[in-house]
């Protein structure tokens, strides 16, 4: 494995968990824990003062000095060093001819170039068809000729950006009153470090691609420019037209503002926005969402909190784009149901644009839909301190993941370290780099270190209010031992469901209908199938034991037709706890040995899943 790969590897870990043992990381990159102790010597080597890793009784942690650049090198920076013996430098150097000729190269020429076997090369180009696919790019062969990619112009700038940019960069040969201009463009724009980044890479190979004769000559599609007013940018793209001593087409203004178009940290035209359309996409999520599960999502609130977040979901999921913030982390384990409906609006917005979203955007995704859910959970005001003396970019940074926590609706107060010994008493939670003395017992301190720590902060969390457990004695729960197939275990317990009038007649024929037309199977070992109880306003919940069967745990769920307005709230948290335990395996197991309801319930009270 090329020495760059096991880099990245190792550094997203620590960045994610924080600390990580020899074995850990030797299973990581799939080596012996000595290949481990050499590894992390090159790699402090290669940070120098962006971050130190410490070892202490084979446990490594992760000493950030500078947040900002560590970004910037999670961002494609530390690819620079990578050789040929890594296949993503070798299909990005394949990339950069073939986009750079524009015509056919012989597999025999590139293996030739690189010193690698052709069957090495065949192997690259099997990874890149499937890459360029992504980009509505594919690649063809003619015998005698070689290989070349076809794609369009768009298509060919953002697989030289996403795929070959971080290991050849381009120069630009202007005089230095061009980098003045720059200078100028960024301080007026008012530009973070990595918008900067973002924007001179995408310029310089804008530039190139126009100079050799390669123009964007249509429009991009499911892409709002909403910066295509701003003074500063269209004085900006006057003068570099004067230097190239031709016209950019609008197609081409709209690719290089792109960076500036992919969040709302920039000053942006929303009149420019189709907001019915996105109201129509929004109609689609909720439409979906309540066909899998029964919960009321307003459209109106919905559609007012994700609005501006959609639209610029759609330019970055169009642009291939992921923002580089290295305190973000999949929250599917952290908030199981959100993540779910998250999954259902993915689908919803593919099926709209054909856009198919990243995981990151699922994850921000379900930021939105916990915030929604909290809302339904508990109606509280959310008051929270941040102190922390660390810079711009690692301070939104910190934002983001603060946020993502808590929610979007929170209230965020910055403070001084000279302020650490003041009351807080109106706070609910205060994020400090600094210890604090006179915090209150009612109060949470989380130093800003501990938010790279999914467990700590869910576990944290979870003891700040017990308001957001279920109450077992809102849910009509039973349990029953199984074992039969899954087939006749959903029909013995719908049968016991029905003979207990718990549920209505056709209740059965719902669920069967169901599990034809939906996944109702989780992991290969767990089952939720719901549907709803016609004529009813109690939440039912029956808990099938199959240990001996594949499917070895089933959660039926029936959720009444007349669901009272104060009990929705118990109902959204019936689903956080199924989904909790389906992301699990463990919990399940112990699920299993539970010989009765009350053990059941005793089991699920430990383990901060009801109350």
């Amino acid at each position: 494995m090329a020495l760059v790969v096991r880099f990245t590897q190792i550094l997203e870990f620590l960045v994610a968990k924080g600390q990580a043992t020899e074995m850990q990381l030797s299973h990581l990159i799939k080596a012996s824990e000595q290949t481990v102790r050499s590894v992390m010597t090159q790699l402090n080597q290669a940070l120098e003062d962006v971050a130190v890793i410490t070892r202490d009784k084979k446990m490594y942690r992760l000493v950030v000095k500078d947040y900002d650049e560590l970004a910037l090198l999670l961002g494609g920076g530390i690819k620079a060093i990578a050789d040929f013996n890594s296949s993503d430098k070798r299909i990005a150097y394949i990339c950069k001819v073939m986009i750079e000729l524009g015509g056919y190269i012989l597999i025999d020429d590139i293996a030739d170039e690189l010193v690698v076997s052709r069957g090495t090369i065949q192997k690259d180009l099997r990874k890149l068809g499937q890459l360029v696919t992504l980009y509505d790019g594919q690649l063809e062969s003619k015998p005698n000729c070689g290989v070349r990619l076809l794609a369009s112009e768009f298509g060919k700038r953002l697989i030289f950006l996403n795929h070959v940019y971080d290991y050849y960069q381009y120069e630009l040969k202007f005089d230095s009153d061009f980098f003045d201009l720059l200078d100028n463009l960024y301080d007026k724009l008012k530009l973070n470090q990595i918008q900067v980044t973002t924007f001179e890479r995408e310029l310089l190979l804008s530039i190139n691609r126009i100079q050799a004769g390669h123009i964007i000559e249509t429009e991009i599609d499911n892409y709002y420019n909403l910066v295509n007013h701003n003074e500063f940018l269209n004085d900006f793209f006057i003068k570099i037209e004067n230097k190239l001593n031709r016209n950019l087409t609008q197609y081409e203004q709209d690719f290089m503002a792109y960076p500036l178009n992919m969040n709302n940290n920039f000053p942006f035209d929303a009149t420019r926005i189709d907001f019915a359309f996105i109201n129509r996409l929004i109609h689609q999520i909720v439409m979906d969402i309540d066909e899998e599960y029964p919960i009321q999502m307003n459209q109106t609130t919905l559609f007012e909190a994700l609005k501006f977040h959609v639209t610029f979901l759609l330019n970055r999921t169009r642009f291939q784009y992921q923002e580089k913030n290295i305190f973000f982390k999949s929250i599917q384990n952290r908030y199981p149901f959100a993540y779910q409906l998250a999954e259902i609006a993915k689908e919803s917005i593919k099926k709209v644009t054909g856009l198919v979203i990243s995981d990151i955007e699922l994850n921000t995704l379900a930021i939105y839909f916990e915030l929604s859910l909290s809302k339904v959970r508990i109606d509280s005001t959310k008051k929270v301190a941040l102190i922390a003396n660390v810079g711009t970019a690692a301070k939104q940074m910190l934002y983001l993941q603060i946020r993502a926590i808590l929610g979007e609706d929170i209230v965020i107060t910055e403070l001084t370290e000279e302020a650490a010994n003041q009351d807080f008493s109106e706070f609910m939670v205060v994020f400090t780099t600094v210890s604090l003395k006179a915090i209150s017992s009612n109060v949470m301190e989380i130093q800003v270190a501990n938010l790279l720590d999914d467990d700590f902060i869910t576990t944290r969390l979870r003891t700040l209010k017990n308001s957001i457990l279920l109450d077992k004695s809102k849910v009509r729960m039973t349990m029953t031992h199984l074992n039969q197939t899954y087939s006749e275990n959903l029909i013995q317990m719908m049968g016991d469901l029905e003979q207990q009038g718990k549920v209505d007649s056709q209740f059965a024929e719902r669920i069967l209908a169901q599990n034809q037309t939906a996944s109702t199977i989780f992991e290969n070992t767990f089952a939720f199938p719901h549907t709803i109880n016609v004529g009813s306003s109690d939440i039912v919940l029956s808990i099938g034991l199959a240990p001996k069967d594949e499917i070895s745990l089933i959660f039926m769920l029936a959720v009444p037709e007349n669901l009272l307005p104060n009990w929705e709230s118990d109902l959204v948290k019936v689903y956080d706890m199924i989904f909790e335990i389906v992301g699990k395996p463990e919990l399940q197991y112990e699920i299993l040995k539970m010989e009765n309801l009350e053990q059941l319930q005793g089991l699920l009270k430990r383990k901060g899943l009801i109350i």
